[in-house]
């Protein structure tokens, strides 16, 4: 197979247009191709926004400025309101007053008050004045407009009428009204407070009465009894609040006292009794070792047990015994001065002893009072509790009592409506520009639309603009109805011309000239590819080439040769020559190869390796090879034919088929690995050319036994006795 020249290369690479896509250059093609609409549409929409401005009544607006304050309505709290309230809480509170402005009941207001029921532009005449006043209070809404200037507590508020007085009345009015309803609002809003935190103090005072004598009762049965004076708070605690508590650090302070002193006797009495005689150490000495063992267990002891544990209370009563003798055994010797240190001493110690029960037993008090204080102290916070919301009730009541009196608004009206001079609409300067935008609008959406319905291959320059392909011929439309054999013999016909034309562009588009093997396909059914590739032979063979034509389209054949029902369907599925299948024709140097017998597995024949070989089989016998392929469609028939050629062309008839349709079958050729080496352009009208007519082409099914016409208007027409073509 013979490829395309380098110099072909760019066109292959040529843009591939889509629906869905355009690129800027195609866009700003549409726009240029269709700016008489887009200055059509533009016009129209200013002549429409003009008629409209000079049929449309004019329109007064006044406006007046507001000023909210937020802080005018807690004189008592203004300080720390004004702490806490940030710029996002304004801006809300400021979103709430624009609501109220625009609200229904405002509107009714004003209505009542400038009695807009009676007026025709408002209430009207019809209906009772209930109706009539509600017809003029949605008006009446309907015209007012409200702004929240930014970053400020401002809004601007203004009412349109026909009437500029009339526009000033009625704003006026609103701001008024609006200031009213403000104030008539914070009172019944106050009066509403006091009647709901004057049930919640009565609610919260039984509250407080029932749990502080709850408090009481639980005390007095648990006999936690209270020292005056202490504790402020009235808990219970560790800190002598109650009288256990109480005497259970007055018994820790004696006993530390009793212990201070039992010591200092103990020193003196030891000191004293330091010059003993040596005879009576024997008789101590087993003391000293026994109370030395006794110290010894109560150390180890203590790692385990608490001093209080009766093991360890016991081995203390030991010790002190062997004290006791060993004091005595050492008075013995000392005299009266011994006895006496000794028995102050004994004193001392019973007092230690005595003071030591008794801090026991009050600690045992102590843990009992603890476990019953655990209720009471639930009880005094249930109390306290209660108080503390009583307390900020009755706060909360006195300060809006205060509040509810003082009758200053939130709402002022920092800058009153003026009467407008001149009208506000119609605004012709905005008017004109909105109908500029629209209309330049419409007019690109129907350009593009245009474009969308209508952009069709018509003249050559679309060719290489749109699909970016070479131009090989432009067959006119013969409006005549001559027989092809006729006009194709007739050399000074504009068939002829168009065709043998066509024969030099094949020529002149690669460098290895004039292609060995031609496919011929277009995209859909009657675009004039058979009468084109019927054309193309003829016309090479009467030039002496030798020509093979052979009818490629298995599923709806054109040319039926003699009539004996075998071509090339039957070659494809046979291994006999290719010479077996190939007819002669009336034209000199012009053979055909029939399609033979309709097949419904074309695509399985023309994909299978018998075709290329077949093709290779006769490309030695003849200069040229044209195969009549079947349209793009849908099918792959077309694109394997393309895959065995030299050269496939493309043939479109002029204004019909539309741009991406062409595209996408000329991607499909190529993705086959197919060369599109030009297009011809059928039935070119003179509108759109300069050369004649030619009758069109209409692709339908056929049998082998049908016979062809070339005249569009004859019902029987004499036909080259062995090649059979059915045109309409």
């Amino acid at each position: 197979m013979i490829h395309a020249a380098t110099s072909n290369q760019p066109q292959e690479t040529g843009v591939e247009t889509e629906a869905a896509s355009l690129e800027i250059q195609e866009i700003l093609r549409i726009l240029r191709e269709q700016y008489r609409t887009i200055l059509a549409c533009i016009a129209g929409g200013l002549l429409v926004t003009g008629a409209l401005s000079l049929l449309s009544a004019p329109l007064y607006r006044s406006s007046a400025l507001l000023q909210y304050d937020p802080s005018a309505t807690e004189p008592i709290e203004q300080s720390r309101t004004m702490m806490l309230r940030s710029a996002v809480m304004n801006q809300e509170m400021v979103a709430t007053q624009v609501g109220l402005l625009r609200s229904d009941a405002l509107a009714m207001r004003v209505a009542e008050r400038l009695n807009l029921a009676g007026q025709p532009g408002y209430g009207g005449t019809i209906g009772s004045r209930e109706d009539r006043l509600q017809r003029a209070a949605s008006r009446l809404k309907g015209a007012i407009q409200v702004e929240a200037i930014k970053s400020s507590l401002l809004l601007r508020v203004s009412v349109s009428a026909g009437n500029a007085e009339l526009s000033t009345q009625l704003t006026n009015a609103l701001a008024e009204e609006f200031i009213a309803s403000s104030l008539e609002r914070r009172y019944s809003s106050s009066s509403y407070a006091r009647k709901f935190l004057s049930d919640q103090l009565a609610k919260t005072k039984l509250a407080l009465e029932q749990s502080e004598r709850n408090v009481n009762d639980y005390a007095i049965q648990a006999r936690l009894f209270r020292r005056p004076g202490q504790a402020a708070d009235g808990k219970v605690s560790d800190e002598g609040v109650t009288l256990s508590a109480v005497d259970l650090a007055a018994l820790q302070d004696a006993l530390n006292q009793a212990r201070v002193r039992r010591v200092a006797a103990e020193t003196a009495w030891r000191a004293g009794a330091s010059e003993r005689p040596a005879s009576n150490e024997a008789a101590i000495s087993p003391l000293i070792q026994q109370r030395a063992q006794l110290q010894a267990q109560y150390a180890l002891n203590l790692k385990l047990f608490k001093p209080d544990y009766p093991a360890m209370r016991e081995i203390q009563a030991q010790i002190a015994k062997l004290d006791d003798q060993i004091a005595r055994e050492r008075a013995e010797g000392t005299g009266e001065t011994g006895r006496a240190l000794r028995a102050a001493y004994q004193a001392a110690l019973r007092a230690e002893q005595v003071l030591d029960v008794r801090f026991d037993a009050a600690k045992v008090e102590m843990r009992g009072e603890r476990s019953r204080s655990i209720q009471y102290n639930i009880l005094q916070r249930e109390a306290d509790t209660n108080r503390s919301q009583y307390e900020a009730l009755l706060q909360r009541y006195k300060d809006v009592t205060v509040a509810g009196g003082i009758g200053q608004s939130n709402i002022s009206l920092a800058d009153p409506p003026r009467v407008p001079q001149r009208p506000y609409r119609p605004n012709w300067p905005v008017n004109l520009m909105l109908g500029l935008f629209a209309g330049l609008a419409i007019g690109v959406v129907a350009a593009f639309t245009a474009n969308l319905l209508f952009d069709t291959i018509v003249v050559g320059a679309d060719v290489r603009r749109k699909l970016g392909l070479r131009l090989l011929g432009a067959v006119p439309l013969d409006r005549n109805s001559l027989e092809l054999d006729v006009a194709l013999a007739n050399r000074k016909s504009a068939i002829a011309e168009a065709y043998y034309s066509t024969l030099t562009g094949l020529k002149f588009a690669r460098p290895e000239g004039m292609p060995g093997t031609l496919s011929i396909t277009s995209s859909f059914p009657g675009e004039g590819k058979s009468t084109t590739a019927f054309a193309i032979a003829a016309l090479s063979a009467r030039l002496g080439r030798r020509v093979l034509l052979i009818d490629a389209d298995l599923r709806r054949p054109t040319f039926h040769g003699k009539g004996r029902g075998v071509g090339l369907a039957n070659l494809l599925a046979s291994e006999r020559p290719a010479t077996d299948f190939i007819e002669s024709m009336e034209i000199d140097n012009l053979s055909l190869m029939p399609a033979g017998q309709v097949s419904d597995s074309a695509a399985e024949l023309l994909s299978s390796a018998r075709l290329p070989a077949i093709v290779a089989e006769v490309r030695d016998r003849f200069d040229l090879i044209v195969l009549d392929g079947p349209p793009v469609l849908g099918l792959t028939d077309a694109p394997l034919l393309a895959s065995v050629v030299d050269a496939t062309m493309i043939v479109i008839e002029s204004g019909k088929i539309r741009t991406p349709n062409v595209a996408n079958a000329v991607r499909r050729v190529r993705e086959a690995g197919g060369r599109v080496i030009g297009v011809v352009l059928t039935k070119v009208t003179q509108r759109n050319a300069d050369s004649g007519g030619y009758g069109y082409y209409e692709y339908q099914s056929s049998t082998a036994s049908e016979s062809a016409r070339f005249d569009p208007n004859a019902s029987e027409t004499k036909a080259p006795a062995v090649a059979r073509v059915q045109r309409t």
